[in-house]
């Protein structure tokens, strides 16, 4: 008498696993609640949405590879960056020097390597105090209302966007002189209100909810009610407006330094070597095409992941996506 293979009290295997359009027989699969089970679902959803979004895993990958130069600089890079060596001035990329030498014989691979960790340090640093900015002025604005509301949104969020953000830094700049941390203050100055007015909307569309009213009912504190249930329902739109700030910051600091504003020589900057190269624009072009390839890729990388994570984090385009 046949048995039913269903009826076995062995480990449950899975019917099959669907790769490259094949079904071939699979694993036994882990119980759902398990830790294993649990990673296994994420990565066949982070594995299906890299599929569904190829740019935004190139922008990732493009975002750690940055992220390690700026880390591992001293590491990676073959020389110093400040090394000069007149001999080998303005030359050509080779086996020696990958990208070339500038006018002082300098490694421009290395330069753009040390020039990560500029431009990445400038951008955390200057989204982390716009944003810490933003989230305070906003939060008060949009929770309160009333004449709070009109004053900060009247008077100083007007105010600072009368100004173009990136005249205002100059500004900064030119009256404090130039330096880091400078220049992450006068960026983040100029940066604050676009998250300010983004949170002070998103808190006036959630503080009249009802689990606001019933921890408002409940003797919840202001401070407890938005800390603990309006921050939550409105992290998605801040990070992907924080990933794209760091497009727009990576980008001031490059103008800033091509304009002799950034951060002071000889400290290697993708602006500065910008503004190095360019009398040197037709006889070296090498020495233009590197440092404005690494700011371009760096920004469109920011963009791409801002880009992905509005899709990725509205569960509309979730559900059409299937995932």
């Amino acid at each position: 008498m046949n048995k039913d293979p269903s009826l076995n009290n062995g480990p449950a295997v899975s019917r099959s696993i669907v790769e490259g359009g094949c079904v071939q027989p699979g694993f036994p699969d882990p119980p759902a609640g398990s830790i294993l089970g649990r990673l296994k679902t994420r990565w066949a959803r982070l594995r299906s949405a890299a599929r569904r979004n190829p740019l935004a895993t190139a922008g990732l990958f493009l975002v750690a590879l940055f992220s390690v130069f700026a880390t591992f600089a001293p590491w990676i890079a073959p020389f110093d960056p400040a090394q000069i060596d007149l001999p080998a001035r303005l030359g050509s990329p080779s086996l020696l020097h990958w990208f070339g030498t500038d006018e002082l014989g300098r490694d421009i691979l290395s330069r753009v390597i040390f020039g990560a960790r500029i431009s990445m340090l400038v951008g955390v640093s200057v989204v982390a105090a716009s944003l810490a900015i933003g989230l305070l002025v906003g939060a008060l604005a949009g929770y309160y209302g009333g004449r709070i509301d009109r004053m900060v949104n009247v008077v100083f969020m007007n105010a600072f966007l009368s100004f173009p953000g990136i005249l205002l830094a100059i500004a900064f700049v030119a009256f404090l002189g130039p330096g880091i941390l400078n220049l992450v203050f006068a960026l983040a100055i100029g940066g604050w209100v676009g998250y300010a007015r983004l949170v002070r909307a998103q808190v006036m569309a959630v503080r009249e909810r009802e689990f606001v009213e019933a921890a408002r009912a409940m003797g919840g504190g202001d401070l407890r009610i938005v800390v603990r249930h309006i921050f939550p329902n409105i992290i998605q739109p801040i990070l992907v407006q924080a990933a794209i700030g760091m497009a727009g910051a990576v980008l001031a600091e490059a103008t800033m330094s091509f304009l002799g504003l950034g951060v002071p020589p000889p400290a290697a900057s993708w602006g500065s070597m910008l503004n190095d190269a360019r009398s040197h624009f037709f006889d070296a072009p090498h020495l233009v095409l590197f440092p404005a390839a690494a700011v371009m890729l760096a920004v469109l990388s920011f963009n791409f992941i801002g880009d992905a994570l509005g899709d990725f984090l509205d569960p509309r385009s979730r559900m059409e996506a299937g995932i």
